[in-house]
């Protein structure tokens, strides 16, 4: 087995492992968790941000 046949083994490693990376992100079942992750800087308790800021 030579450096050629493994480096192809290594890129395709690579190539399913992103499909897959792609796969899970752009699965329906996680819509609501990246939705959740991307408005949670809007979500902003009066609370929380007095405590922060000693007031």
């Amino acid at each position: 087995m030579d450096a050629n046949w493994a480096r192809s083994l290594f890129t395709v490693w690579v190539f399913i492992s992103f499909i897959l990376v792609l796969y899970i992100v752009f699965n329906r079942r996680n819509k609501k968790n990246y939705d959740d992750a991307a408005n949670s800087i809007f979500d902003n308790d009066d609370k929380e941000s007095s405590e922060k800021d000693g007031r």
